[in-house]
């Protein structure tokens, strides 16, 4: 969750995959796009429940969360507003 925070206030998305544990207890993998717009959820599930707990892939994710990140390239900077095309309208 703190790295799609992260991510969300930079503008930027990745894909994480992590393992899961299906209905019928198997362990399988889900992928899971996060960051800006991303609607994420984390519900506390009734004790009795194991928890699969991948710690290469936490660790991995709490060091993305923490780490610095790069200021998104290509933000518009307002040239252009002198372009004749915007001399119709009332700012």
């Amino acid at each position: 969750m703190q790295y799609a925070e992260r991510l969300s206030t930079r503008g930027q998305v990745e894909v994480v995959d992590i393992p899961v544990i299906g209905d019928s207890g198997q362990v399988g993998r889900a992928q899971f796009l996060i960051g800006a717009a991303s609607q994420l959820t984390s519900v506390t599930s009734p004790t009795g429940f194991r928890e699969l707990v991948d710690t290469d892939i936490t660790a991995g994710l709490r060091r993305k969360a923490l780490a610095p990140m790069a200021v998104p390239q290509g933000a518009w900077t307002g040239d252009g507003l002198d372009a004749p095309q915007f001399d119709e309208f009332d700012y």
